[in-house]
């Protein structure tokens, strides 16, 4: 399933297309299913508390950060 903030309808990819943010309330999600995520943390929190909720495994997610790289800005000198 594929989502999109704004023009899902016109979206260059598989259709149909969903708009707004994601939402997995009405989505099968195995409880053995394998995640993968990249994005920024605050799309990976909701969506990984989503995953969480329908029963997902928190070993079975895993993640890339798409951003500012903050830990490493918090590593000392």
């Amino acid at each position: 399933q594929m989502w999109y903030e704004e023009q899902a309808e016109v979206a260059p990819t598989l259709h149909p297309a969903r708009s707004g943010f994601m939402d997995l309330s009405d989505i099968e999600v195995p409880s053995d299913a394998q995640v993968f995520m990249c994005g920024p943390l605050p799309f990976m929190y909701a969506a990984r508390q989503q995953l969480l909720a329908r029963g997902v495994n928190p070993e079975r997610i895993r993640y890339e950060v798409f951003g500012p790289d903050l830990w490493a800005a918090q590593i000392p000198s």
